[in-house]
């Protein structure tokens, strides 16, 4: 059977699409995160452009049946979740007759008709049909946020299907980190914690690149760290000969011919872990040993001693690097102190009126991005302080999304988890091809950080962290037809 032949510009135009990707992938923990508000346009606009120009080019090409593409189950899973939720986001800004809003949103029937009151006795009018949501302007806004994450996850599967790209985005990813941590050093150094001319006035002496707040930086750099992991594995594999090869031989070999590859992950993963300590997250660095102690786990062979190895040489780079920068910059934190007893205060705080915010819109909830104006309606204590966010995106999505986005992400989240966790280590991934599944293993974890460190943090909330996420899954789930499986 013969494939037919595309035009040669599909290839540019793919090439030229996955350029302005990775460039945007680079840029976008740059202006504060992607929090100030002149970023967001770029931030939406871009993955959108791109996932749409990549699904028409895709299209093109598989529009005879003798090329076809074959989506994963787990970019399946993944992409009909991510639909089903923006279609809950959409449904919360869709006004509604006031006995349908009562039905389905008592709280949000009682808070429109107190404003519309108000309102009249301004002397203007409004209509009788509100939305769900408390506040429409921020739940468009974070709709439109939650959107340009589902395009940068399809327009990653839609483009990185080779070896070449998969090393491309890596490389990518592993720079933005690098300069992320070098950029936070080289303040920290010099004392003045600036980001682009900005005083960090609000944190001081930890390290936190071009981020406001270090345990995002610190996040960020902690989903970074598989894919210098990755190009190292590569590195190993490319040296591998028999089977029996002695390890001596195997090392030589290592530095003979990949050297650079090698010295450029390993010094990249150093760096992550030492900005990591810098910045002082306890939630980051439990949550990075937690990650690649659970996906290795599933890897093959001897698990438990792999596990328990894998354990010990952490601890053992951990300490070593406590002692070269100093207890009091790196795990000062770990130490208990009143400082840390309001932090944890804190946390409880946000996620109890988290947790109470459900239950008072429980079905389709407050409305996407309206947790720091629904939290002043069950926020009970430290009144005097404002949470934009509570410290645990489960809760936060429950909050702002009710029981019907919240089981849909949850559900799509885990689904998705299981079918790559599959794909990669299940009887089916002997068809890929091993670069492939390194690769997924190292999305998996950059995933299990995440989705560890969401517990005690919003790191979704911060726009270059899930959508550098989303990137990185997406090239996991790629199609597999570039993957030259074993054809039965």
């Amino acid at each position: 059977m013969t494939m037919p032949n595309n035009p040669r510009w599909i290839p540019a135009a793919e090439g030229g699409c996955l350029a302005i990707l990775l460039v945007w992938l680079a840029a976008l923990p740059l202006p504060f995160g992607s929090i100030i508000e002149s970023a967001r346009v770029p931030l939406i606009v871009v993955p959108i452009s791109v996932c749409f120009v990549a699904a028409l080019l895709r299209l093109y090409v598989i529009r005879d049946r003798m090329n076809s593409s074959h989506p994963t189950r787990a970019w399946l899973i993944w992409g009909i979740g991510a639909l089903c939720f923006i279609a809950v986001g959409a449904l919360q800004l869709l006004p509604l007759p006031p006995r349908a809003l009562a039905a389905i949103s008592p709280d949000s029937h009682a808070i429109w008709n107190a404003a519309s009151h108000v309102a009249s006795l301004a002397g203007l009018t409004q209509g009788t049909s509100h939305p769900i949501s408390i506040d429409p302007a921020d739940t468009a806004v974070e709709l439109f946020r939650v959107i340009a994450l589902f395009a940068t996850f399809t327009a990653a599967a839609l483009l990185v299907r080779t070896p070449g790209r998969r090393l491309a985005i890596t490389a990518v990813i592993c720079a933005a980190a690098s300069f992320e941590a070098w950029y936070g050093l080289r303040e920290a150094a010099l004392q003045r914690y600036e980001i682009w001319g900005w005083v960090n006035r609000l944190i001081f002496n930890r390290v936190t690149g071009t981020f406001v707040n270090p345990n995002h930086f610190a996040h960020y750099m902690a989903i970074a760290l598989p894919m210098a992991l990755f190009i190292a594995a590569v590195a190993w594999h490319r040296t591998g000969g028999a089977p029996d090869i002695p390890l001596r031989r195997r090392l030589y070999l290592l530095l003979e011919r990949e050297l650079l590859w090698t010295a450029v992950s390993i010094g990249v993963a150093i760096v992550c872990v030492i900005a990591i300590l810098l910045a002082q997250s306890r939630g980051a660095l439990l949550s990075l040993g937690a990650g690649i102690l659970i996906v290795a786990a599933f890897l093959p062979g001897r698990r438990l001693a792999r596990v328990a190895f894998g354990a010990f040489a952490g601890l053992i780079l951990v300490a070593l690097l406590v002692a070269f920068l100093g207890t009091g910059r790196t795990v000062r934190r770990f130490v208990p102190s009143e400082l840390d007893q309001k932090t944890l205060v804190g946390r409880r705080i946000g996620i109890e009126a988290g947790v109470r915010i459900w239950r008072r819109f429980p079905v389709l909830g407050s409305g996407l991005g309206t947790f720091h104006r629904a939290i002043y309606l069950e926020q009970r204590e430290d009144l005097g302080r404002s949470y934009h966010h509570a410290d645990n995106d489960y809760v936060e999505i429950a909050a702002t999304s009710g029981t019907a986005g919240y089981l849909i992400a949850v559900v799509a989240l885990f689904g998705g988890y299981v079918a790559l966790l599959r794909m990669t280590f299940g009887r089916g991934a002997a068809e890929l091809s091993w670069g492939r599944r390194a690769f997924q293993a190292a999305a998996l974890t950059s995933l299990t950080i995440a989705m560890v460190h969401a517990l005690v943090e919003h790191n979704f909330s911060v726009p270059s962290n899930p959508a550098t996420l989303a990137a990185i899954v997406g090239a996991a789930v790629s199609v597999v037809d570039h993957d030259k499986r074993t054809r039965r």
